[in-house]
């Protein structure tokens, strides 16, 4: 079987995306509405809250109305490493929350034809909306919801997430964010927890990950993400993820995080 495995090698400019539809881009969120006490959801609306969990299975949201499982190209869970497992918004605290939320209420409650369609749809637009939340506030401890919030090293993450398989360097990632090579290394510390250049890897290993469970090869997977030896792909995943049996990767949805 021949499996399509997005290439993302490319010599072209980068498309220039802001910070969060450079991370939507990446995730491709689908969103499939569910049961309101289901403990696989990711969204959850009650009266008051909008609330992501970045990790279910949880606890019932209580006096919760409707909500949604998320499935992502990359695991929410592992994109989102060291946010909160809990991110609610108030929603009077967020604009076109409120009227978004009336639809979505309005809709489950209708059953009319393309109302499951309907509701993933909207689902999908609050998962933008609490994101951008929880970026604009500025999230305390490090990962990639605080790398997006730094007003230059979003920069870089953009980069990273249009064109993985770019043979970044600090050099080239620093200039991207307009930063000195020095303040970037150490900011990219600070807020994400890792270096850059080991960021540049865990992301192409999560995307290489996707793609083997698709169904991939080994040798196509590699060059998807810009490895062009099978032997260096190896390297890095056994370096990163410990002594994993890659001919197993490919077998079932095992997690391995990428941040």
């Amino acid at each position: 079987m021949t499996v399509d495995v997005p290439n993302f090698v490319s010599d072209r400019p980068i498309l220039r995306q802001d910070r969060l539809s450079s991370l939507m881009s990446a995730l491709r969120p689908v969103a499939t509405p569910c049961a309101a006490d289901d403990p696989r959801a990711a969204l959850v609306l009650t009266p008051t809250l909008l609330v992501l969990f970045t990790r279910p299975p949880n606890t019932p949201e209580p006096d919760a109305l409707v909500a949604t499982r998320l499935e992502c190209a990359l695991p929410l869970a592992q994109v989102l490493h060291g946010s909160p497992a809990r991110l609610a918004v108030a929603r009077e605290n967020c604009p076109g929350l409120a009227a978004l939320a009336d639809v979505l209420v309005a809709e489950a409650q209708s059953g009319r034809c393309g109302s499951q369609l309907a509701m993933a749809r909207l689902f999908e637009a609050m998962l933008v909306l609490v994101l951008r939340r929880a970026i604009d506030a500025g999230p305390p401890d490090p990962g990639l919801l605080a790398g997006l919030s730094h007003p230059r090293l979003h920069r870089a993450l953009i980069a990273i997430h249009a064109a993985p398989a770019r043979p970044w360097t600090v050099e080239m990632l620093s200039a991207e964010a307009g930063m000195s090579r020095s303040r970037f290394m150490a900011d990219f510390s600070d807020c994400l927890g890792t270096s850059p250049l080991a960021y540049v890897t865990r992301w192409r290993l999560g995307l290489a990950h996707i793609a083997l469970i698709q169904g991939a090869s080994i040798p196509v997977a590699a060059r998807s993400v810009g490895y062009g030896t099978t032997a260096g792909f190896r390297r890095a995943w056994l370096r990163h993820f410990g002594d994993i049996p890659l001919a197993a990767v490919g077998s079932g949805p095992a997690e391995h995080p990428i941040l």
